[in-house]
């Protein structure tokens, strides 16, 4: 029985380490898949934005699903889209292609989160229970942590390989998670059947929820990737986004009214402690996501690192993740405000923010990678603590009502910020490479074509770095600046609040 058990444990743990490794991993393949299959920027954008955004809209939706068609079915066919999503992304021979891959392993991947915990609370005791979860989270840590590097050591080790005159570098990338995902498939045997006497819900799927969650999501991103073509088209997509935010807001209410469950409880917001709580998760998505997806593109193109030297560099960043988590818990059980430790969470990845743009300024290079790793650590501990902590901390607000509905809520507000954080960190980008090559005055002298050749070659090798580490100093400022907005947010929900005993929260 325990061997089946940890068989059980084993096979889902497998699936949770792909998905985050393949969300930080992919960013490190953005320059060899441009150089690959074109450089177009909105296209090359969805390579990551496709991921996430269907990956923040389907978690709700495969939650639902494992209620009514069961935990161990939903898995299996979910774990399947990921696997075909992985494979079409190791063979598209176009950004399209591509695109459409990773939105097909997104809604596959989003299975594994729903799903997968779905199963072990059914089928472990109290006590195997907290262990199961412990490695569930410390699982997903290693491959938020493992992704860049792992990554980019496939990506260095492959280069200048390739079949049939198509090159492997980055797909090795999503060939390892074909292969760890079709191993996933064959263990999924061992995988718990429904209970005869347990059946799974018959209640209604929420499909006019679903749909129009969806709708508004895709829209709201899409009209985000054209801020650098601000046209009639982009303001149509974004009143569509808006049309159905509110048509998805009164339709939840209805359901609520009826006495039905709605997809979302919007509701739950009126509860000051439990978003300010969940708004430090919405702060992780602008800072410590952001980074995580395109600071390896940053340390390729302005210090000229390799795939795999940027998965290293990026090991600053995400070694918090395997011991913060932890350490949340014994700082709650050591009786901290739980208040200042959530207000502590939003201001190390906010400030953390401004600490690695002012870092860019310090002359001496081995200073100045000091001062950027060190700066990573903060971003990456704040996301740790948050990781191990915000969860309980706003589910425990609720005082044991509605937490089913607020787990749903916390975690659209999450994966939803992180999919438009990285959305707009990179629609700015464009904007202000756009308004740079205008503007720059070495730009336009390089286009009169009055120098010579070889001093044409270095110029525009010097102007087009400059003009891309210039438009990250501003891009990152924005992200950061929402940050403390949001972080001033933390601490207007929160100051009111009575403090909460660790006991109730551990």
């Amino acid at each position: 029985m325990q061997t089946k058990k940890n068989l059980i444990l084993l096979t889902i743990l497998l699936a949770v380490f792909v998905v985050p490794s393949g969300i930080s991993g992919t960013a490190i393949a953005l320059p060899y898949i441009a150089r690959d299959l074109g450089d177009n920027p909105t296209l090359l954008q969805w390579v990551v934005n496709a991921f996430n955004l269907f990956f923040a809209c389907f978690t709700l939706i495969w939650g639902s699903l494992s209620d009514r068609f069961g935990a161990t079915k939903a898995l299996k066919f979910g774990i399947s889209l990921f696997l075909l999503g992985s494979l079409l992304s190791s063979l598209a021979t176009s950004l399209v292609l591509l695109d459409i891959a990773r939105a097909i392993a997104g809604i596959g991947g989003a299975s594994v989160f729903a799903c997968g915990s779905a199963i072990l609370i059914k089928n472990f005791e109290e006590k195997e229970r907290l262990k199961a979860f412990a490695l569930f989270g410390t699982t997903a840590g290693l491959g938020i942590t493992l992704g860049p590097t792992l990554s980019g050591l496939l990506i260095d080790s492959f280069s200048g390989l390739s079949v049939d005159s198509t090159p492997i570098s980055w797909r090795a990338i999503f060939i390892l998670h074909f292969l760890i995902l079709a191993l996933v498939l064959l263990l999924s045997k061992v995988l718990p059947q429904e209970d005869s006497k347990e059946k799974p819900s018959k209640t209604a799927f929420d499909y006019s929820g679903a749909s129009l969650f969806v709708l508004c999501i895709f829209c709201f991103m899409l009209s985000i990737t054209r801020l650098s073509s601000l046209d009639s088209m982009t303001l149509a997509i974004f009143l569509i986004s808006l049309v159905s935010a509110v048509a998805l807001v009164l339709q939840q209410r209805h359901l609520h009214s009826l006495g039905r469950t709605p997809l979302l409880d919007f509701a739950l917001l009126k509860n000051k402690a439990f978003f300010g709580f969940s708004l430090v998760a919405v702060v992780s998505g602008f800072s410590f996501v952001v980074l995580l997806t395109y600071f390896p593109t940053f340390l390729q193109v302005i210090f000229g690192f390799s795939a795999s030297l940027s998965g290293l560099f990026m090991l600053s960043l995400t070694t918090p993740m395997l011991f913060c988590p932890f350490l949340v818990g014994k700082l709650l059980a050591k009786g901290i405000d739980s208040r200042l430790l959530a207000l502590a969470m939003s201001l190390m990845m906010s400030v953390g923010i401004f600490a690695l743009l002012a870092s860019l300024f310090i002359e001496n290079e081995g200073v100045k990678m000091a001062c950027m790793a060190l700066s990573l650590f903060i971003i990456g501990s704040g996301m740790g603590l948050h990781a191990g902590g915000i969860d309980n901390l706003a589910l425990s607000s609720l005082k044991g009502q509605n937490t089913g509905l607020g787990a749903g809520l916390l975690n659209t507000l999450r994966l939803g910020s992180e999919s438009i954080g990285v959305a707009l960190y990179a629609s700015l980008m464009v904007v202000f490479i756009a308004m740079a090559k205008l503007t720059d005055s070495h730009t336009q002298a390089l286009a009169s074509g009055n120098l010579g050749f070889a001093n044409s070659q270095v110029l525009a090798k010097e102007v087009l770095v400059h003009i891309y580490e210039q438009s990250f100093i501003y891009s990152l400022s924005i992200c950061g600046i929402l940050c403390l907005i949001l972080s001033l947010f933390v601490w207007r929900l929160l100051r009111g609040r009575q403090k909460v005993h660790s006991k109730n929260l551990l």
